[in-house]
């Protein structure tokens, strides 16, 4: 028999899990003749996750790429990773990341079997 743990069950106990609004997006295109898209930003959808502050060192060593400095690692389970993906941006607390992706390995994602760990990168605008 295999005993499994339930991570989000310690977390939620040990209250650890944070709340993270995401956003997804419609797009509009405004003229048709010059194709000016405009996005609107549907209602939020609230999910429970871990969120965790990495060092610049730690984004440095752990993944690929040129990992903005100001991200965030956000541990979820499986069933929001397409949320995850497909969102125009998310919000923690009064900041807005969105999900880092590099253009050679995708999205920083790692899989586990019962939650994944995502990268969110700071926006800008």
């Amino acid at each position: 028999m295999e005993r499994r743990i339930d991570l989000f069950n310690i977390f939620n106990t040990e209250e650890k899990i944070e709340t993270i609004y995401i956003y997804s997006a419609k797009q509009t295109i405004v003229d048709p003749y010059e194709k000016n898209k405009e996005l609107t930003l549907l209602h939020p959808i609230a999910i429970k996750g871990l969120i965790r502050q990495v060092s610049a060192e730690a984004l440095h060593w752990k993944y690929f790429g040129q990992i903005p400095v100001k991200s965030i690692e956000v541990i979820i389970e499986k069933r929001h990773k397409k949320l995850l993906i497909e969102a125009s941006q998310i919000k923690y607390k009064d900041k807005y990341y969105t999900c880092y992706k590099n253009d050679s390995k995708g999205f920083v994602i790692l899989e586990r079997s019962d939650y994944i760990l995502a990268v969110l990168a700071e926006k800008n605008d």
